[in-house]
C-alpha cells in the first residue's frame, strides 16, 4: 500500500459505487444540509459547501484544496425557497440565501407536478420548494395540452 495516499475504504458506506469518497453530507429534498442525519448549522461550513459544489456527470461533488468528495443528494442540491414577481420577471431566493432572476425558458415539470428550473448561470437544476411552488403556481395557467408561466404579457411553456 502507498503510504502517501490514505486508504479511505473504511469510510465508504456499504454498497457505495461513486467515483469519489462520500462527504457524509446529505441534502434532503427541501435542500437542507445534514451530516449523518444531523442538521448542519455552522454558517461558515454551509457557505463553504455551497461555494465548492460542482455537478459532474449527474453527481454533486464538493471540491476543496485539491480534494473531492461526493454529496448524497435526494433530488437537487439547489432548492428555490421563494419567488418574487415584478412586471414580466421574477427573482428566486435559493437555499444558499442567494437570489437571482428566473430564466423562464428553463422551467420544466417533473414527476408528481414538481417544478424545476436552471440556476447559477444554467449550471445546476433547482427544485421549487413547497412555498416557492405555491408562489409560482399563481402564475401558471393551462395552455393547449400543457402548462405555461404567464408574467405580464409574456408566456413560457413548461417543458
Amino acid at each position: 500500500m502507498n503510504q502517501d495516499k490514505p486508504d479511505l475504504s473504511a469510510f465508504m458506506p456499504e454498497g457505495w459505487t461513486g467515483k469519489y469518497p462520500p462527504c457524509q453530507i446529505q441534502v434532503n429534498a427541501e435542500g437542507e444540509l445534514q451530516h449523518d442525519g444531523a442538521p448542519l448549522v455552522h454558517p461558515t461550513i454551509i457557505k463553504l459547501i455551497f461555494q465548492s459544489v460542482h455537478l459532474e456527470d449527474g453527481h454533486y461533488i464538493v471540491r476543496m484544496d485539491n480534494q473531492a468528495c461526493e454529496l448524497e443528494v435526494a433530488d437537487t442540491f439547489f432548492v428555490v425557497s421563494r419567488v418574487e414577481f415584478s412586471g414580466e420577471g421574477a427573482t428566486l431566493t435559493l437555499n444558499d440565501a442567494g437570489s437571482e432572476p428566473l430564466d423562464p425558458k428553463s422551467l420544466s415539470l417533473g414527476n408528481n407536478g414538481i417544478v424545476y428550473c436552471r440556476v447559477k448561470g444554467g449550471s445546476f437544476p433547482a427544485r421549487f420548494g413547497r412555498a416557492a411552488y405555491y408562489q409560482l403556481a399563481d402564475k401558471i395557467v393551462e395552455k393547449g395540452e400543457g402548462f405555461a408561466l404567464e408574467l405580464g404579457e409574456k408566456s413560457w411553456a413548461l417543458g
